[in-house]
């Protein structure tokens, strides 16, 4: 006749076992008592606290013994030794650390601004060389002009080579207009043929 299996009351194992096969090694369970406090679980005898049920589940019991189909006395453990423990401190010690960690939008903002005016000044200290096309000519970037020049033909490096606009494009409503010009209008065609107002060298695009 088979034996008959016994269910194990340790908190953290019940599984069933044979008594003939039990032994000190058998059984893996906490001594201590389930907690269950907000979203927080725990055991008070483990210095573990999890957040989601199936993690809970899965942490391994801390003593090591025989299995019991009576389970042990947890009568003189309560919360309170619960909260006393380091697993308790230690989640509070994490979540202080992550408080801290948190930033107000106004310290945020500060240290974008530091950060990008810190990348400013990193490429300002780099040297910037003339952007090459493939045609092995410099770009203009004047307004108005953004033609495409040899910087190699003295003819078109002159101080007259370029003809543009000093000032910005101004687009109020649906007229347009440069700020160094006395000219607006309201079409785009025309604003584009614009004629431009100074004339100078090219200022080749840099990267």
């Amino acid at each position: 006749m088979a034996e008959a299996l016994k269910q194990c009351k340790n908190p953290g194992c019940k599984k069933k076992y044979a008594e003939s096969e039990n032994n000190d090694q058998a059984c893996k369970y906490h001594d201590g008592k389930p907690i269950f406090h907000d979203l927080k679980k725990g055991w008070t005898c483990c210095n573990q606290i999890a957040w989601d049920w199936d993690e809970f589940e899965k942490i391994e019991g801390c003593k090591t013994g025989k299995h019991s189909d009576k389970g042990l006395d947890l009568s003189g453990q309560g919360q309170d030794s619960f909260f006393k423990s380091s697993t308790v401190d230690n989640a509070k010690k994490a979540v202080v650390k992550e408080e801290q960690n948190i930033k107000s939008i106004e310290e945020f903002n500060a240290e974008q601004d530091r950060i990008a005016q810190k990348k400013a000044e990193e490429d300002a200290k780099k040297e910037k060389k003339p952007f090459v096309t493939a045609g092995g000519k410099y770009k203009c970037t004047n307004k108005g002009c953004l033609k495409e020049y040899d910087p190699n033909d003295p003819a078109q490096c002159g101080e007259e080579a370029c003809k543009f606009h000093p000032g910005e494009p101004v687009f109020h409503d649906t007229m347009k207009s440069w700020s160094c010009c006395n000219k607006e209008t309201w079409d785009w065609d025309e604003f584009m043929k614009f004629p431009t107002c100074q004339v100078g060298k090219h200022n080749p695009k840099l990267v």
